[in-house]
């Protein structure tokens, strides 16, 4: 287990003591508002490649209203708007609670059906999402929903990954008019270098957040996308990863035929994935008392050959991270400098 220490340093800019003591009162103060709670967090679930996924989806919804979650939220890479992956949609939907949904790169994806794949309105309104990028409150805590998949002005061919402009004026406006900490979620995380590609102007509003409060107001990112396991720390903002519930994506360089000859003739894309034998997901707790959020982990194994044995070489920037599992973490928000 990790213990991350969230530090009022480098938020604090004035030396002035009682500068220091007001800015902490006010930590102590957010964290006074806040309600203890507990909710489920998955990623990457990837209906249209994973041939057991509405499995996977259910022992999570299963696990989360054992727990009596507030509320679920999936980080994209969910399932395409075809009406053949509504008992997907609608095991998700079983959770008995809210739901919430954050739009991936892969959610818009052809079905070969539709060549030219579907609409994020048609895919927002299958899953039911009031829009690309929202927030909602809970246990005194505003959620930010970010979508990454704006399109630049110079966008070419691949997935987009950015944040465009009058998103971003909303995500001031959002912090701007309000006063609850937050936590972020996100598809692309943006603080990795294949993530959001303008994620240092996403980060700079979200760290203008903090300077604005005198404290940390932003609590905690949590991104998918990257199939990786992994935690760091930019501008004192903790920045979490939650790993797919599927599998690492090798590509069509590692073939990996981990399941019988008839279910990869069904599911042409598994053979280029190192799956993880059991879903992976995490439960994130929020405990106003100790100033912590505690996400708990998970930890599966391959089924079958690793990335590793089956030759994948690894960029930098998947280095670390690359695991089945979903490591516990405790992130600290009212540590004193």
């Amino acid at each position: 287990m990790s213990r991350s220490h969230v530090s009022r340093r480098d938020f604090f800019k004035r030396t002035a003591t009682g500068a220091a003591v007001l800015a902490l009162g006010a930590t102590r103060s957010i964290a006074s508002r806040l309600d203890p709670f507990t909710f489920g967090l998955c990623a990457d679930v990837h209906q249209d490649v994973m041939h057991d996924a509405t499995e996977r989806m259910a022992v999570f919804v299963r696990a989360m209203n054992e727990r009596q979650a507030s509320f679920i939220a999936q980080l994209g890479d969910f399932c395409i708007p075809k009406e053949g992956n509504r008992r997907f949609l609608d095991t998700f939907h079983s959770f008995e609670g809210p739901h919430y949904h954050v739009l991936g790169n892969h959610d818009t994806d052809s079905d070969n059906l539709t060549k030219s794949g579907y609409s994020q309105k048609e895919t927002r309104a299958f899953w039911g999402m009031p829009g690309n990028y929202y927030s909602f409150v809970h246990g005194g805590i505003r959620f930010i929903v970010l979508d990454g998949n704006d399109r630049p002005e110079d966008w070419g061919t691949d997935y987009p990954r950015h944040i465009g402009e009058p998103q971003r004026q909303w995500l001031d406006a959002e912090l701007t008019r309000t006063e609850e900490p937050v936590v972020v979620l996100s598809h692309q995380g943006a603080e990795h270098p294949e993530g959001i590609d303008n994620g240092a102007t996403v980060r700079s509003i979200l760290e203008k957040a903090n300077r604005n409060a005198g404290f940390q107001r932003v609590l905690a990112c949590f991104s998918g996308h990257h199939h990786l396991n992994y935690y760091t720390e930019v501008g004192s903002i903790p920045y979490v990863q939650v790993n797919s519930m599927s599998y690492f994506w090798v590509g069509e360089e590692c073939q990996n035929f981990a399941y019988p000859a008839h279910i990869h003739a069904a599911n042409p894309m598994l053979e280029f994935t190192a799956p993880y034998r059991d879903p992976l997901w995490t439960t994130v707790t929020v405990d106003p008392a100790a100033g912590e959020i505690h996400i708990e982990g998970r930890t599966s194994v391959w089924a079958g050959a690793s990335p590793e044995e089956l030759g994948y070489q690894s960029p930098p920037s998947r280095r670390r991270g690359m695991s089945p599992r979903v490591d516990e973490r405790i992130l600290d928000f009212t540590a004193p400098a």
